[in-house]
Order: C-alpha cells, then sequence, then structure tokens
C-alpha cells in the first residue's frame, strides 16, 4: 500500500498514472480525499455510447472517491468515480475525467497477480477489464 500527499495544483488522475507507472505497479485500487480548484466529471450516455461532461470551476471537497489503475493501450489507465461537494453542501457525482488538486491525499492499493488489461468490449462500447 502506498499513502501520498498529492502536489498542489497537480492533476489527480495523471498523479495516480504517474506512481503507477513509477513504481511498475500493474494493478491497483485506490481511494483519495481532500479538495479540488476545479475539475470535470462525466456521465456515460449509455445510448449514444459518449461521455458527457460537466466542467465545476469553483473549489469542491472530495467527499468520495474510488477507482482502479490498469492498463490501456500499454500504459496505466486510471478510472475513477468522485462525489464532489461545493461550498454550500450541493453535491455532483460522476466518472472524474480530470481534477486540479488543492490538496489531496491518496491511498493506493497494489493488487497482486496478473497485469489487468482494458479491452474495448464491443456491447457497451466502453474499455472494459480483459479478465
Amino acid at each position: 500500500m502506498f499513502i501520498v500527499r498529492v502536489e498542489h495544483d497537480a492533476e489527480l488522475m495523471s498523479f495516480i498514472a504517474n506512481l503507477a507507472n513509477q513504481y511498475h505497479i500493474t494493478s491497483a485500487a485506490f481511494a483519495a480525499i481532500g479538495a479540488l480548484k476545479s475539475a470535470k466529471l462525466g456521465f456515460y450516455n449509455q445510448l449514444t455510447h459518449e461521455y458527457m461532461e460537466d466542467l465545476l470551476v469553483t473549489p469542491q471537497e472530495v467527499a468520495s472517491c474510488t477507482g482502479n489503475v490498469s492498463f490501456k493501450d500499454g500504459t496505466p489507465f486510471v478510472h475513477a468515480h468522485a462525489v464532489l461537494s461545493d461550498q454550500n453542501g450541493s453535491t455532483r457525482g460522476g466518472h472524474l475525467i480530470e481534477g486540479k488538486v488543492f490538496a489531496a491525499e491518496v491511498q493506493l492499493f497494489e493488487l497482486l497477480g496478473d497485469k489487468v488489461e482494458r479491452k474495448k468490449d464491443d456491447v457497451t462500447g466502453l474499455s472494459l477489464w480483459d479478465i
């Protein structure tokens, strides 16, 4: 298990991918807490097979953030979902596409076993685990 503080102004998804790459982690689960300066959330439209994006440009508290690390096209791929809260306590949630960190801490749990790869699934249009 790795416990890390994410650098101020870092992009959270890239930071986690770089951490996995640095330590040669091929599959992991993680949780993150903290606050973001801004974020981009996604909602996957099951009919069109496209992500709809929601840009949050105000500071957000990370109420919950969980995800995993696997490989896609030969590089670490971070998949995360988050619930974010604004200054009024209003929440938004979904697929975390990106988040600019104000302050954050990540617990990364390396998973043992074979390298987990993502492959395109024809039914959903998503890149899902090929296990």
